[in-house]
């Protein structure tokens, strides 16, 4: 990699924007390709280059560094960003990224955007993950990761029709947590996209409901995909899914064209995992009306 320069151009989400405070320090805690993440006064921070897309934890810019290793220094001193003592990002004139308030949405705008989903859902958007799931019944042949997530899906709805079978709900979700590979498994993937999809809506209680049920479950799952399924619960995710959501409720097709481009570039298949965790709630709704 060339030398590490100053990023003078920086978007910082709302969330990762409280580390970043002069004389706060803290250490890289993992790094991949194109990201790292960090903890700063017990924050954690995702640290990436733009194409990653924004978010509440991410830290963008057109950043380029040297080699790092988990447990390099971080530290913020006079607006500058500083990793493994080297300065990455002039923090004095970021932008601060938040998802826009939910769009004025009726029945037949939700309905006209799930057509549009529908359409749009096909299987090449749907082979692998648990995407599956958010086009509704769960086909036959269904794959193992997907019968695996039934008990989840099951425990799922009833937390969504208000149901207080507390013993079933945990033991179901509990096989969701945590539930297929990647560095945010699908399971979690479409939890934190339900509970997103829960915010938007105002469903503040059924998203409660759903956070409490969940967090006591997290030691089945990694601390990264914890910090993401944490700002979900505050209805915080990835712009891409906020877009998807938006643009569904609203009945924009042209949105929702341009979401399914921005969530394929998620993950593996994490964007699409998360949509469907989202197209759940949001069908929920329609049958509730």
């Amino acid at each position: 990699m060339p030398a590490t320069t100053v990023c003078d151009c920086v978007e910082v989400g709302l969330l990762a924007d409280r580390a970043l405070r002069d004389r706060a320090a803290g250490q890289v805690v993992a790094v991949f390709e194109r990201s790292f993440y960090t903890v700063i006064d017990g924050i954690w921070i995702c640290i990436g280059q733009t194409g990653i897309g924004s978010g509440p934890l991410q830290v963008l810019g057109d950043f380029r560094w040297p080699g790092l290793v988990v447990g390099d220094p971080v530290r913020v001193a006079d607006s500058v960003l500083w990793i493994a003592g080297t300065p990455l990002a002039n923090l004095a004139a970021r932008s601060v990224w938040a998802p826009r308030a939910a769009p004025h949405w009726s029945i037949s705008s939700l309905r006209r955007g799930l057509d549009a989903v529908d359409e749009m859902w096909g299987d090449d958007l749907t082979s692998e993950g648990l995407a599956v799931v958010g086009a509704g019944p769960v086909p036959s042949d269904a794959s193992a990761l997907v019968r695996a997530a039934m008990p989840g899906l099951a425990a799922l709805e009833c937390v969504l029709a208000g149901g207080d079978d507390h013993a079933v709900q945990d033991s179901g979700l509990g096989s969701l947590i945590g539930l297929g590979p990647g560095l945010t498994p699908s399971g979690d993937d479409l939890i934190g996209g339900a509970l997103i999809a829960l915010a938007t809506l105002g469903r503040t209680e059924r998203r409660d409901a759903l956070w409490d049920r969940c967090r006591t479950l997290l030691d089945g799952t990694n601390d990264i995909s914890r910090i993401h399924l944490r700002a979900a619960a505050l209805g915080y995710g990835a712009a891409a899914l906020h877009a998807a959501i938006h643009a569904t409720m609203s009945g924009e097709v042209a949105g929702v064209r341009r979401a399914f481009t921005a969530l394929a570039a998620i993950g593996h298949t994490s964007g699409r995992d998360a949509f469907a965790g989202s197209l759940i709630v949001l069908r929920h709704a329609l049958r509730e009306r």
